[in-house]
């Protein structure tokens, strides 16, 4: 059977999966990231480049060795990680460690982070998200995804392509960012140094991935829908696409985004009212007095973002040609899960475990 791999970095480990066409889950694999360093003062967590590319590498060799025999016939990756940069100098050298950030400030560290190394600027050849930084030391390949741009709110959503008007009025250089790819698209495939240090068999394909928190978002119900997704941990923003149901990719950025509120891993979506009484989704993020919205669904969060990162994989192979499909083998699985694995009766003593 085909697997497709995903991966998911985050301060801490780095998560791994082997999805099936069928949707199951064939092996899980982590590694523990060492060495990360919080800078006092902006909560920016330093991790050495060589200890980030060991982790990632390790996750994905543990992975391999655990699948079963029919199941390591693989067609590719799929990327996923947290909000960060990385700078690279014209040999593509590390100029800075892995900085990750907490919140969307990257534009912001960028530049503080520049004009205390000025000498640094003239040395700068490539800017990279951290899933980005792993993609290009594995492959070679220059690229990123439309939703880590749009984390740095420098995405033109008319041309799946960086704002250059934004970057301009940011002082930032236009050359040191990479393409920007849809989610799913294959960005390249894994070189020799990338199939050593992942431990794989062949040249597998890498798609372009999103990040952690929109990778958790896909198998956590059907993207077009006017639902509520995130991952586990509960926060805000959360994404939705709402009307734009025949949307080729709902990974999209800039999709509406929503007021939300979390209380035990169950989130509320809400939509603004207008003054006119029709019902418009919001297109900005803050605080919002809750009369203004009316409740349209609720959910619990069920989705790992490695998950989500091995669906971009199958997507990327063409083995689902249309969101369609994967949504309705989704709620099969969802279905055939809730048969095997039923809520317990009043008297249980345990509630169901999330994964």
């Amino acid at each position: 059977m085909i697997s497709f791999l995903g991966i998911d970095f985050q301060s801490e480990r780095v998560k791994t999966l082997s999805l099936g066409r069928d949707l199951s889950v064939a092996a899980r694999a982590d590694a523990a990231i060492a060495g990360g360093v919080e800078e006092a003062g902006t909560g920016v967590l330093s991790i050495p480049t060589a200890e980030w590319l060991r982790a990632g590498g390790f996750a994905l060799q543990e992975l391999y060795s655990s699948l079963p025999v029919d199941s390591r016939k693989i067609w590719g990756i799929g990327l996923s990680g947290p909000d960060g940069w990385i700078a690279l100098d014209p040999d593509f050298e590390p100029l800075s460690d892995v900085r990750l950030l907490p919140g969307s400030r990257i534009l912001e560290d960028l530049r503080r982070w520049l004009s205390e190394n000025p000498r640094m600027e003239n040395r700068v050849s490539l800017v990279l998200s951290p899933k980005d930084f792993f993609r290009f030391k594995m492959c070679g390949s220059m690229a990123t995804d439309a939703t880590s741009v749009c984390s740095m709110d420098l995405f033109c959503r008319q041309r799946c392509d960086w704002d250059r008007k934004k970057l301009v009025a940011s002082g930032l250089q236009e050359k040191w960012f990479p393409p920007v790819f849809r989610s799913s698209a294959p960005t390249g495939r894994l070189n020799k140094d990338g199939m050593r240090q992942c431990g794989l068999p062949g040249s597998l394909w890498v798609v372009a991935g999103a990040t952690s928190r929109m990778a958790a978002m896909i198998p956590s119900g059907d993207l077009r829908s006017e639902k509520i997704w995130a991952p586990d941990d509960g926060q805000a923003p959360v994404y939705a696409i709402g009307n734009e149901r025949d949307h080729p990719d709902p990974v999209v950025p800039e999709g509406y985004l929503l007021c939300s509120s979390a209380v035990d891993n169950h989130l509320v979506l809400q939509r603004k009212e207008t003054e006119a009484g029709e019902e418009a989704a919001t297109g900005a993020q803050g605080e919002i007095e809750s009369s203004s919205y009316t409740v349209l669904d609720t959910t619990t969060t069920l989705a790992d973002s490695e998950l989500g990162a091995a669906v971009l994989a199958a997507f990327g192979s063409g083995l689902f040609n249309s969101w369609d499909r994967y949504y309705t083998l989704l709620a099969r699985a969802e279905a055939a899960a809730e048969i095997h694995d039923p809520e317990p009766s009043d008297g249980g003593s345990e509630g169901k475990e999330t994964q």
